[in-house]
């Protein structure tokens, strides 16, 4: 099974993914993840073939991060597409997120806990995603 394929491992929708109604910034007309200079450092591209479902189906199926143990929802989720990992932000915290490929290089950008890390090398090597 593909990400493509699927919703979520459990078979429903818990978060909804929104591209968000004229926004752009992270799309263009490749079909392959990447990043183009921005303002405040680069800006993350998006695969120009990635519907709806599939950037639902990978955040369903992505690592959550709470920013604290009594946090109502992820501050962020983390995924795994085509060997890029992307990173999900609340458009309306619990409900709704946004993604784009995530690059741990910027400056001011904490690195990834090992743990995401492990979980995003499991999920890259169960759906062969490498």
């Amino acid at each position: 099974m593909t990400l493509d394929d699927q919703t979520c491992p459990e078979g429903e929708v818990r978060w909804r993914y929104e591209r968000g109604e004229g926004r752009y910034k992270h799309r263009w007309g490749k079909d392959y993840a990447g990043f183009e200079p921005g303002g405040k450092g680069p800006i993350g591209k998006c695969p120009s073939s990635i519907e709806q479902r599939t950037a639902e189906a990978l955040l369903n199926s992505g690592v959550p991060f709470y920013e604290s143990a009594n946090a109502d929802s992820p501050a962020r989720i983390y995924s795994v597409y085509r060997g890029v990992i992307y990173e999900s932000v609340p458009t309306a915290p619990g409900e709704s997120y946004h993604g784009y490929p995530w690059r741990g290089d910027l400056p001011g950008r904490p690195p990834l806990p090992r743990s995401i890390l492990k979980q995003l090398q499991q999920q890259a090597e169960s759906t062969n995603d490498l």
